[in-house]
């Protein structure tokens, strides 16, 4: 090549002296250009690209005003979690043995255990296999009826065998269905009070739920959901209710319907003996909190209260 062509080759844009700098060039080519995609923006302010290319990147996302808006509207939303995270009225810890009853449950049902192969020890909840009543006249697809079912003759609960509990595991859409339903029990006691006092702003901070509660009495009032939720997955009962397929019956009287037996425990109601019974609702994942006196059964229901929570 004459004098003339290598001037010119070395004053050309663009032109390379060297595969050295050819490969730098191709390099630098390599690195995104703006406009940068949200993808990639939220990737550099995480901290998850490569040194390399974080290095090459950032000099650029400063001088692009799309990319910084976009980068500072990330930062707002990590200091609302971080404010969330330290929010009183949004953060509410589950008593320590509510929680570690409802881990056992749902390890249990999990794992398909039948309530005799548990240690000993632990306490569950007996699934009892409730009579089925007639269908209600015209229920079709309308609403679930609240109507009492039709009496069960004696001699059709003195054949079956009420004690004998129900393997979780016999249906392979039930042990889904319980996990579903002990899952939003746990939302529930987390959230019932917690949502109600965020939502209404109050200036007090709201106490955590009590760690015991069996058999807690209640003068002034009603109990609150989260007391009657502690019976969940527990068999606490003493008195006529604790002999074997007495809950079913007590149940049939006093709910008027089938339900399955979610968990039950002795209970002190407006100053006097009682035991709260959770069943599953007719519109689930809502739960049933049903108290009765304890001298509940056939023909004497002893029905004190009957409510939905969830």
């Amino acid at each position: 090549m004459d004098d003339k062509g290598e001037a010119a080759r070395r004053h050309r844009p663009g032109a390379w002296d060297s595969e050295d700098d050819t490969g730098g060039a191709m390099a630098s080519r390599s690195v995104p250009q703006p406009p940068f995609s949200t993808d990639l923006l939220a990737d550099l302010h995480a901290d998850n690209v490569a040194p390399e290319l974080s290095g090459r990147l950032w000099p650029q996302v400063r001088e692009d005003p799309e990319s910084l808006r976009f980068l500072r509207s990330l930062d707002d939303v990590t200091a609302e979690l971080q404010a969330l995270g330290r929010d009183s009225h949004v953060l509410h810890p589950i008593p320590p043995d509510v929680s570690a009853r409802l881990d056992r449950l749902l390890d249990d049902l999990a794992q398909g255990d039948h309530p005799a192969d548990l240690p000993t020890g632990d306490q569950v909840a007996t699934v009892h296999h409730l009579p089925y009543g007639p269908a209600p006249e015209g229920s079709g697809d309308s609403a679930p009826s609240t109507r009492p079912m039709a009496a069960v003759p004696e001699e059709d609960e003195d054949n079956a065998d009420p004690a004998e509990p129900i393997r979780l595991a016999a249906r392979r859409s039930r042990p889904l269905r319980w996990l579903t339903l002990a899952a939003a029990a746990v939302a529930v006691i987390a959230g019932t009070v917690v949502a109600v006092d965020a939502v209404r702003g109050r200036d007090t901070i709201p106490n955590a739920f009590p760690t015991k509660q069996t058999g807690a009495p209640h003068p002034g009032g009603d109990p609150t959901d989260a007391v009657l939720l502690s019976a969940l997955g527990r068999n606490d009962v003493s008195g006529p209710l604790g002999a074997p397929g007495a809950l079913a019956g007590c149940v049939t009287a006093a709910a008027g319907i089938d339900r399955t037996v979610l968990g039950s425990m002795d209970f002190t109601y407006q100053g006097r003996p009682a035991v709260v019974i959770l069943l599953t609702a007719l519109r689930p994942p809502k739960i049933t909190a049903l108290v009765v006196g304890p001298g509940c059964g056939p023909g004497d229901a002893q029905r004190l209260e009957m409510r939905d929570i969830g």
